[in-house]
């Protein structure tokens, strides 16, 4: 029967466990285990060792799972929400860029129209009188009923300064 402190060496412990040379020397060394006796250039584990190893990569497993599906999950959610909001400023900053195009558009038109209503009436409008013969009536009467607004007016506020002065 097998002892169960026989002492192996790097290669045959890499050999059991089923990694390579190399990746159990570098374990090694990150958790600063020596060996047991050394022979010659030969390194000389303990059988332990196998359980040791095992159980730190199944740790390191375990903790990348954990980090990965809280944290590394967080963040991954939190840029693409940052690139959802990115674009979506853009898109607001186009439909700026859309109304105000718009907005210089259609203050053009109403101009145009206004110059074009202004156009098509058979009246001119000169220093407040009206030039066309058919609108003349019609002008005259306008100005009668605001002189006689204005009159009334005049006459209200010279019966309150009378009343007020007395």
């Amino acid at each position: 029967m097998k002892q169960v402190n026989e002492l192996y060496t790097q290669t045959e412990l890499a050999n059991k466990i089923g990694v390579s040379k190399g990746t159990l020397s570098k374990w090694l060394n990150k958790n600063n285990v020596s060996p047991e006796i050394e022979k010659g250039n030969k390194k000389l584990y303990k059988e332990t060792i196998i359980k040791e190893y095992k159980q730190a990569k199944k740790a390191d497993k375990e903790e990348k799972r954990a980090s990965f599906s809280t944290i590394e999950y967080l963040k991954n959610e939190l840029a693409k929400k940052q690139a959802e909001i990115d674009r979506l400023n853009k898109k607001l900053d186009e439909k700026d860029k859309q109304i105000n195009d718009y907005a210089g558009q259609f203050a053009k038109l109403a101009d145009q129209a206004q110059q074009l209503n202004l156009a098509d009436k058979p009246q001119l409008v000169h220093s407040g009188k009206v030039v066309s013969n058919e609108k003349m009536e019609t002008k005259q009467e306008t100005m009668k009923n605001t002189d006689e607004t204005s009159e009334k007016k005049a006459n209200k506020q010279s019966w309150l300064k009378k009343l007020f002065k007395n």
